[in-house]
């Protein structure tokens, strides 16, 4: 049985039931979006310790990039010269 079918199934239901079954299908829709919308957000960091440990591997990231950006500067001027 395709779609059609089925659409044509619920146009012959009495208005009432019809009407019913909407918004029961309307409900179960803002049920569903509701519930992903109150999902707790699993990318915030919980705890003290883990917020730290962020920030400084952020810190560190930080550092090396600039350490390697100096290494490749100083390593292209030797190689100029």
């Amino acid at each position: 049985m395709n779609i059609r079918d089925r659409i044509e199934q619920v146009g012959e239901l009495p208005p009432v039931l019809a009407t019913a079954l909407g918004i029961f299908v309307l409900a179960l829709i803002v049920l569903v979006v509701w519930g992903l919308i109150r999902l707790p957000d699993h990318t915030r960091l919980r705890s003290p310790e883990a917020r730290e440990r962020a920030r400084r591997r952020k810190e560190s990231r930080r550092r090396q990039k600039k350490l390697r950006a100096r290494r490749e500067s100083l390593q292209r001027k030797a190689r100029r010269r």
